[in-house]
């Protein structure tokens, strides 16, 4: 081949490349351009019952300042809306970039109730110094694996349904896993009931609230259009 059109093959080559590594920029930077945050909360009553704890008092008090002394009442165990509470976003399309974490924080598995995308693979995270073994009760996708301090595990379901989560070294690490086909967002709930889902692709979606085996919000509908953020009025958790 002369050499000269070799050179200008060449150079053909190179500015096709070119030009395909600016349009994938080009679009991903209009993704993230239009991509919206949804913001909203969850407000439950302090004596709302929990999904997890036991219900016999005598079982729930672990620590001093919860046994009668002769002088102050047991101190009331405040619902904790953070830990307790799920609330996904559903829809058509391709997940969201960042998702709730799923860890063991201080004894417990947080959030205790867990939603998941069928086949996408999230990271269950042990941020304390104990081992933990937990299993999907009737789930065989979900053995009693260990899973070491600072180590993580990945969990992935091939079919929607819902399981109670239970942990071989620890009865009293409990949970609820709920595996849906379109999941496309998990809020981590703030303390406060506040959440917020990042970088939401615009269209129709679904906000869908769990509390352990329950699915009390079925759905409210959410529309995100040209807006960086998008908030819904608050939502009240019902009673069991």
């Amino acid at each position: 081949m002369h050499p000269h059109r070799s050179r200008k093959k060449s150079r053909r080559s190179i500015s096709v490349r070119a030009f395909t590594t600016f349009a994938i920029a080009l679009l991903t930077a209009i993704s993230a351009v239009s991509a919206a945050d949804v913001r909203g909360s969850i407000q439950a009553a302090s004596d709302h019952a929990s999904a997890f704890e036991p219900q016999n008092t005598q079982q729930m008090r672990r620590f001093y300042w919860e046994e009668w002394t002769g002088f102050l009442e047991p101190k009331a165990r405040p619902f904790d809306v953070a830990r307790e509470v799920a609330v996904v976003l559903t829809g058509q399309g391709t997940p969201a970039a960042e998702q709730g974490a799923l860890r063991f924080h201080n004894g417990s598995l947080f959030p205790a109730t867990v939603v998941l995308r069928a086949g996408q693979t999230a990271l269950l995270r042990n941020e304390d110094a104990c081992p933990y073994e937990l299993f999907a009760e009737g789930n065989a996708e979900l053995p009693p694996v260990q899973t070491a301090p600072g180590q993580s595990r990945p969990l992935q379901f091939s079919a929607p349904g819902n399981w109670p989560l239970r942990d071989r070294n620890f009865p009293h690490v409990r949970g609820h896993l709920h595996v849906l086909s379109d999941l496309i967002a998990r809020a981590s709930v703030d303390p406060n009931g506040s959440f917020v889902f990042r970088g939401i692709e615009p269209g129709s979606y679904t906000i869908r609230v769990f509390h352990g085996s329950r699915e009390v919000l079925p759905g409210r509908a959410v529309q995100v259009g040209d807006a960086k953020e998008v908030v819904i009025e608050p939502i009240s958790l019902p009673k069991p």
